[in-house]
């Protein structure tokens, strides 16, 4: 356990970001006229932001990846925190450049400075949640996330949609917050600590009142729950993805779900699972998570892939999706398993690929149209050469959420298919229903990818053809779709690194 100034030689990453931005925001009340060009503000901090991402990884591979505990046990640094960290950290990096992109945030804010710092600040408590190995730490980093979450939601001042769904995302967030500070508030009553370790000494040590462990478990489980969009805490996401900024949307699909799962695999496998010889787990604390978990994943992926089935807005129809995505991963969650770990951490890389490219397209689309109804996708493979390469590409990202092989999607869910079974008989029931579901959700993919394709675009609705200043994006759209593709023939690079991140039960 290292003390504060020993610990700040493997806290370069945070470190720099948190100076960063009081340095940006010191400045910024100093000399307001530097930050008056958004593209300038952007680009600041897509800087900053890689900059980050290169010391963090810095730390990964020059062998500071081994376990510490930084600032008296605070925070944890070890392969599991660094690879989510970086998952992290190039979640920002995207929804910086796609609101660069967007015109929706790049033309439209009057203050792009302010979603700027918003985005460092969101990224900094992210990566503080995935190292948090202490109750308090935990909780605090969490909240720091959600508050900063809540502004960019509804940092579109002037549309109501934007307004309307920050309110209900911060009415639902302090209720689920509320929810589970009374759950930690049981468990350090229990465990008469608020330290990771010393918590599950606790509970390896003494048997404790089953009601009591439940409730505190559900308790957090509504706060994490939240975080994921997993049932029953799941009823902001429809409308929050709706009227936030499209760029921020995908960040919310992805980088808040990912910082929400890191959440929950070092709670429950740190605090309520004791390791065996070899990579046998043993649960612990008298409470059966891996029920519950398995239970809330049946009912979130079903919610989700049913709910999207009536949608017609192209964006409430990826929070139907992410919701059933995260009922996915919750299966390798319930597993118990190192291998179930190993699963998550890949499933959601792939995500990452996925989803980024599909929320891509969706802006381009609407920087074209204005639009984000699926009526207005039709025909758009006919329209010109870019409506051929946009409909191309969203098919890739629509059937590898789908699952369907050689894509990178089917990779990801064979290995939360595999977890399962490594788990035993008792989960076989959940693989069932895993499968009805990816059924079910074929429907609404190719139901969008047929108004692409077969049905006739509308009279006079043109699309512009390609410009050079749009070739970033088309390029970044093109890698996503090709590693998307390449993941799902050969996946040994995600395999590997996804094996790092179940170490740190060692």
């Amino acid at each position: 356990m290292l003390t504060n100034t020993e610990s700040l030689k493997y806290f370069f990453s945070e470190g720099f970001l948190s100076f960063f931005f009081l340095f940006l925001l010191i400045v910024s009340f100093l000399k307001r006229d530097l930050f008056t060009n958004s593209s300038f503000v952007y680009l600041l901090g897509i800087s900053g932001v890689i900059i980050t991402l290169i010391l963090e990884l810095t730390l990964a591979t020059a062998g500071q990846g081994h376990t510490q505990l930084l600032f008296y046990g605070m925070l944890r640094n070890d392969y599991f925190a660094h690879l989510f960290k970086l998952l992290l950290v190039f979640s920002s990096l995207f929804l910086l450049v796609f609101s660069f992109i967007s015109k929706e945030t790049n033309r439209k804010f009057l203050n792009s400075l302010e979603y700027v710092l918003l985005i460092l600040a969101s990224t900094l408590g992210m990566m503080l949640l995935a190292s948090s190995v202490n109750l308090l730490m935990m909780y605090l980093s969490l909240e720091f996330l959600s508050l900063t979450a809540y502004l960019l939601t509804g940092f579109s001042h002037r549309d109501e949609r934007s307004s309307e769904a920050a309110i209900k995302y911060l009415l639902y967030g302090a209720v689920a917050s509320g929810a589970m500070l009374y759950g930690l508030s049981l468990l350090y009553g229990m465990a008469g600590s608020l330290d990771y370790f010393a918590i599950q000494e606790y509970f390896a040590q003494n048997n404790v009142s089953g009601v009591i462990a439940y409730i505190s478990v559900i308790l957090i489980l509504a706060g994490a729950g939240f975080k994921i969009a997993a049932f029953p805490f799941h009823s902001w996401c429809p409308d929050v993805y709706e009227g936030a900024p499209t760029p921020f949307t995908a960040f919310l699909s992805v980088g808040s779900k990912s910082a929400g799962f890191a959440l929950i695999v070092r709670f429950f496998y740190q605090i309520f699972i004791e390791k065996g010889g070899g990579d046998i787990l043993v649960p612990i604390g008298g409470v059966d998570w891996s029920l519950l978990l398995a239970i809330i994943s049946a009912f979130t992926m079903t919610l989700g892939n049913l709910a999207a089935l009536q949608q017609e807005n192209i964006k409430r129809l990826l929070a139907y999706s992410g919701i059933a995505h995260a009922g996915y991963i919750l299966m390798a969650v319930a597993s118990q398993t190192l291998f179930g770990v190993s699963s998550v951490f890949l499933y959601l890389v792939i995500y990452f690929l996925m989803n980024f490219g599909a929320f891509l397209v969706v802006i381009i689309i609407a920087n074209e149209f204005n639009t984000e109804l699926i009526e207005d996708y039709e025909g758009l493979v006919w329209k010109n050469a870019r409506g051929a390469f946009l409909a191309s590409m969203f098919t890739i990202y629509l059937l590898s959420l789908t699952g369907i092989p050689p894509l990178a999607g089917f990779i990801g869910k064979v290995y939360l298919f595999l977890s399962v079974f490594e788990k035993g008989s008792s989960l076989y029931w959940l693989a069932v229903v895993a499968v009805i579901n990816m059924v079910i959700s074929l429907y609404y993919y190719v139901r969008v990818i047929k108004v692409m394709f077969l049905l006739k675009g509308k009279e006079g609705v043109a699309l512009s053809a390609m410009d050079r200043s749009q070739y970033i994006q088309y390029s970044i759209m093109a890698g996503l779709s090709f590693l998307t593709i390449i993941f799902g023939i050969y996946w040994v690079p995600l395999d590997t690194l996804s094996k790092l991140a179940a170490n740190f039960l060692n």
